[in-house]
């Protein structure tokens, strides 16, 4: 197993997981964003679900138009409104990212695999089905290591690496989850973080995380690149 999966077997209770293994998760945290908040409290509603389970792990955000359902909906769960995002929250908070798996409905949570956590996207109807529970099921996917190693020059370079990754992947990496590693992360500072963290978003990986020691176990595929490679 390598980091990813070791995480995902502690929170399902396993003594191990592998590909293809459907298993069911208790997240650290979940987190209800973007356009679809409403959907998932509808689905709420709609599953007849009447308590929250683990409110303390929930936070919802108030987007861009506060509505007053939302509001209603998390004063009488006991679940905290935010009005920042995630990672902007647990920095105020001093709760550190890494290896914390958060699960969401915004597609945008993928992008805190930059910062070590391990995000996933579910459904609306999955989120509101584990607001009640307090987890929800998956399947393991394969994992493929990329390892970037050698010195960069230039600006904007973790923008540069994302743009570069999606170029040599494209659409190849969908349905995978990602580890990122390699030396280049000695470089890298939290605004290169953010923007090559993009790359797990716009690649459609099922998970992904910056992990700058490695794997830490056995993974489906590995890639090597020197950063020599890249035109910045």
């Amino acid at each position: 197993m390598n980091i990813f999966e070791k995480r995902l077997a502690e929170l399902a209770n396993l003594p191990s997981v592998t590909p293809g293994d459907q298993i069911n998760v208790i997240p650290d945290f979940l987190f209800v964003s973007g356009q679809n908040p409403l959907n998932v409290i509808k689905g709420f509603i709609r599953q007849g679900y009447k308590t929250v389970k683990n409110p303390a792990k929930i936070l919802f955000s108030y987007g861009d138009a506060k509505d007053e359902a939302i509001r209603k909906f998390c004063l009488g769960k006991g679940i905290r409104l935010i009005d920042c995002d995630l990672a902007q929250y647990f920095r105020s908070e001093n709760i550190p990212l890494n290896g914390m798996l958060i699960a969401g409905i915004d597609e945008d949570i993928k992008c805190l695999g930059g910062r070590g956590a391990i995000p996933i996207v579910i459904s609306p109807d999955s989120m509101a089905a584990c607001l009640a529970s307090g987890s929800f099921s998956m399947f393991i996917p394969e994992t493929t290591y990329i390892e970037i190693n050698g010195a960069l020059t230039g600006k904007g370079n973790g923008k540069m690496l994302c743009t570069h990754l999606l170029d040599i992947f494209e659409d190849s990496l969908i349905g995978n989850s990602v580890i990122i590693g390699g030396t280049v992360f000695e470089q890298l500072n939290d605004k290169d973080l953010k923007d090559l963290s993009y790359f797990f978003q716009l690649s459609g990986t099922a998970a992904g995380m910056c992990s700058p020691d490695g794997p830490f176990g056995q993974v489906e595929g590995v890639i090597k690149i020197k950063s020599e490679t890249i035109l910045i």
